[in-house]
């Protein structure tokens, strides 16, 4: 499948494989991943694997999906450079995301309120010169299924909103 045509689903959209997603493959992803632009080559984040085991024991968690993985950001004091590291997290998070895809590993990306919540930060190790950025649910989907939806799924038109500046 080319990457032009791809269409990235979100894993609440399919059944799981009941397998795990292993930290050896993750951090293969995350090395290819991290090439994400950030012209001051800061690499602002840090990364929190939590396996589905463990998920299941802190309430917060959904206990779905096969792995969490938390990106975490350090904060920083210039507003400017605040808002390129977040920006560059996010390019970071799509990578991920697109070569997750690729190997039938579906990401959801979310944003619970419990990261703005000291108590849960405090276990999960984030300090107060971090915030978490996103929490991925991760999980592995059955082939055949992928392959009935993208069959079904027309390429969309879309018409890109841009004007020319004389």
């Amino acid at each position: 499948m080319s990457l032009q045509n791809m269409t990235i689903m979100p894993l609440n959209r399919f059944e799981q494989e009941p397998r795990p997603v292993l930290q050896d493959f993750l951090l293969e992803l995350l090395n290819l991943a991290v090439w994400a632009p950030n012209h001051g080559l800061r690499e602002p984040w840090r990364f929190v694997y939590i396996d589905q085991e463990l998920g299941r024991k802190m309430e917060w968690f959904r206990d779905e999906p096969a792995a969490h993985l938390i990106i975490v950001n350090v904060l920083n004091s210039l507003p400017y450079r605040q808002a390129e590291d977040t920006a560059a997290t996010f390019c970071l998070i799509q990578n991920f995301q697109i070569l997750a895809w690729e190997q039938l590993l579906a990401v959801n990306i979310t944003y619970p309120e419990w990261r703005y919540d000291p108590n849960v930060c405090d276990k999960m190790k984030v300090t107060n010169k971090e915030h978490i950025v996103a929490v991925l649910e991760l999980g592995y989907v059955k082939a055949e299924k992928v392959k009935r939806v993208l069959k079904v799924q027309q390429r969309m038109d879309r018409e890109v909103n841009w004007s020319l500046l004389k």
